[in-house]
């Protein structure tokens, strides 16, 4: 057991790297995407090759998406797990610090780039609610087990 918290700390470092590699990629789709499409809606012709291209573009995008959402998921789901508990409870602020300053950055590079707020950030907001149910759930259980070990009506307890 000693030998997998061990992995699963080094692990950390890895998902960080691994979600920001995603993070970054993605937004770097979604701004090249922006620019192309831009004096596309200002002409309303568009290819059939260009919109194979942005086509092409949105796929890639939703890959990295959903890549980026299925790790994230996969790391708070391991919170629950009683083997990793107690080291996946102290990385929950690293991750909580990692995913609000992806979205910082995002919206920061959305304003740079003039590119659409929404789309820079939305691979963003089920982590963060995936993350924050988490860290609820587990405020609220050890506020409950709290409750619990103290009875005032039961004299074992006192």
């Amino acid at each position: 057991m000693g030998r997998s918290i061990r992995i699963l700390k080094r692990s950390r470092i890895f998902y960080i790297l691994v979600l920001a590699l995603l993070n970054m990629t993605y937004v770097s789709i979604e701004i090249y995407k922006s620019k192309i499409s831009k004096p596309l809606l200002e002409n309303s012709k568009i290819t059939q090759l260009e919109f194979a291209k942005l086509e092409s573009m949105s796929n890639y995008a939703l890959l990295f998406e959903t890549a980026f959402l299925i790790i994230s998921v996969i790391w708070t789901l391991l919170m629950f797990t009683k083997k990793y508990e107690p080291t996946i409870k102290s990385s929950i602020p690293i991750q909580l610090l990692l995913l609000v300053s992806l979205l910082i950055l995002n919206c920061t590079l959305s304003w740079l780039f003039d590119a659409p707020i929404g789309n820079l950030t939305q691979l963003l907001f089920g982590p963060i609610v995936f993350t924050s149910g988490a860290v609820i759930y587990f405020l609220l259980s050890k506020l409950l087990s709290g409750c619990t070990k103290y009875n005032p009506g039961d004299p074992s307890s006192s």
